[in-house]
């Protein structure tokens, strides 16, 4: 797979660049809440859940939207997923910060459909996305299932690092 330049440097580029420099800020600036065995795997797969998603509407026989302003492949399409991880990171370190549960968890979820989307237009407004036959309204239930999925598999992660750091810490006494 060839990676190419932009043809031209311009305000999609630029974003990308300050979202990748936002992500490194905010892992180094916050106190780090989630184990961190579990951190990566909350990185990765905010990573991977657009990256699935990417190749598979955006490219044929789907093809409902370009990113960045090529249709080809370029090496900021791939620098775009650096932009990711601070979103589901963010999204568990608050949930575990407030401890929501029940129908704050609700709201929650709700509160952060919309922020995603919210993002999902400004990233259109700067070029990153550029829609053929998508609509910003599809990507509200996209945002509930990639949410939802990611706050289940942060309550498993969860659940399993601290039954193995019950039993580890059992078998020491």
């Amino acid at each position: 797979m060839l990676l190419h330049f932009p043809e031209a440097f311009d305000k999609n580029e630029w974003a990308v660049i300050i979202g990748i420099l936002i992500n490194i800020i905010i892992f180094m600036c916050l106190p780090k809440r989630i184990p961190k065995e579990i951190t990566p795997l909350i990185i990765l797969l905010s990573m991977s859940y657009p990256k699935i998603l990417d190749h598979s509407l955006a490219v044929s026989p789907l093809n409902y939207y370009d990113i960045m302003d090529s249709t080809k492949y370029e090496i900021f399409d791939l620098l775009l997923y650096g932009v990711y991880p601070a979103f589901g990171y963010l999204f568990v370190y608050i949930l575990d910060y407030f401890k929501l549960k029940g129908f704050q968890l609700f709201w929650y979820l709700l509160a952060w459909n919309l922020f995603a989307v919210g993002v999902e237009y400004l990233l259109i407004k700067l070029g990153i996305f550029v829609y053929k036959g998508w609509s910003l309204a599809y990507s509200l239930p996209i945002y509930t299932i990639v949410l939802s999925l990611t706050l289940l598999f942060y309550k498993l992660a969860m659940y399993f690092h601290n039954k193995n750091t019950q039993q580890h810490t059992s078998n020491f006494r």
